[in-house]
């Protein structure tokens, strides 16, 4: 099986926080530049971090490196800089010490609020400085209070003085974590209570962001993240949602840590994997390109979906029915047989198909 994987001429890139990668740009707009980084996700860079003149030239199919500033965000995408890590360790250099751990560390313990300013945005959260030192604060640990300013865009809040608390330290990876949960009144809390999970409510968008809605429902803040918007992958919220559009959402959960209603629009349809489950019953042949191979396995993006969604079906062909005669390559197209379906992680699990010198067909 070594020598298996060894023949693979595409594995699954394991990325961290602070690495320097190199990926090839698929897509490229006025707003951000998507790139193949030859891992499971795609990674996202702003186009505002690439120099006008650079990025003029820029095309598809172009290479481009970059640092890993958020290894997975909510919509399963990476997030990189081009000046995230080069600017961290010039600024260390700078003051001859890098941040003060100890100081950090006892803030955590103590669950101290500590006074920061924004300085940058991604799409996965905000750079934050605190007392010459950066931290990042992930968007799913931003208060409404904060995301209340952003209501034309998450830009409007570079340059805002914050307040934070320190979610998790590792001063190996030279890696600090903010969040501003535990910083909401006693009111917002009695709010939230008179809502339960499941509830199905009505509420208006007051905010578009990157990464999801703001929506207001009766006096409380709510959030749709970006991967609970539909079923299928959506990239940019601002073409199907408008400031003050009327929304139905369910009620996922109640987060007074944060003080939010967590929402979702989609699980108030109908999962199309669902119904495309009727498509895959086992032993059915099918045919798909590959698009990654690991040493779990080789995942599959499958030709067949539902008319007119975007939903893209992906089967996985687990490393111990890989067949040692098949070169298994990324963008090759193989067919499969259907082997299981996998509703909690919405894969449709394969096997090989093989056929004999006698016609048998088997798994």
């Amino acid at each position: 099986m070594e020598e298996l994987l060894a023949s693979q001429s595409k594995k699954l890139v394991n990325l961290s926080r602070g690495q320097e990668v190199e990926g090839t740009i698929v897509s490229i707009n006025n707003r951000e530049i998507t790139l193949d980084l030859g891992a499971k996700s795609e990674g996202v860079i702003q186009a505002r971090e690439i120099s006008e003149e650079k990025l003029e030239n820029l095309a598809v199919g172009d290479k481009l490196k970059a640092f890993v500033a958020l290894v997975e965000n909510e919509s399963g995408q990476t997030i990189l800089s081009s000046v995230y890590q080069t600017r961290q360790s010039r600024e260390s250099r700078t003051r001859g010490r890098g941040p003060n751990w100890q100081r950090f560390a006892t803030a955590q313990n103590q669950k101290s609020k500590l006074s920061g300013k924004v300085l940058e945005i991604n799409k996965g959260g905000l750079i934050v400085d605190v007392e010459g030192s950066r931290g990042f604060l992930p968007n799913s640990q931003v208060g409404f209070e904060l995301l209340s300013k952003a209501s034309k865009g998450m830009e409007d809040l570079v340059g805002q003085t914050i307040t934070v608390t320190v979610s998790e330290i590792d001063q190996n990876n030279n890696k600090l974590i903010f969040s501003q949960k535990a910083q909401v009144s006693d009111d917002v809390k009695n709010k939230l209570k008179e809502f339960k999970k499941d509830q199905t409510v009505s509420g208006k968008i007051v905010a578009t962001l990157p990464f999801g809605l703001v929506v207001n429902v009766a006096g409380v803040e709510g959030l749709v993240f970006i991967s609970d918007v539909a079923w299928e992958k959506v990239e940019d919220l601002a073409k199907l949602y408008n400031v003050g559009d009327e929304v139905k959402v369910l009620v996922l959960g109640l987060d007074e840590e944060l003080g939010r209603l967590n929402l979702s629009i989609k699980h108030l349809k109908e999962d199309p994997f669902e119904k495309l489950i009727e498509k895959y019953p086992a032993d059915e042949v099918v045919k798909g390109e590959i698009i990654g191979v690991s040493e779990s396995g080789v995942a599959v993006k499958l030709e067949d979906g539902i008319s007119g969604a975007s939903l893209q079906v992906e089967g996985f062909l687990p490393v111990s029915k890989m067949e040692p005669n098949t070169q298994y390559e990324a963008g090759k197209s193989i067919s499969f047989l259907v082997d299981s379906v996998d509703k909690g992680r919405r894969k449709i699990n394969l096997a090989p198909f093989v056929t004999s010198t006698a016609g048998l067909i088997y798994k």
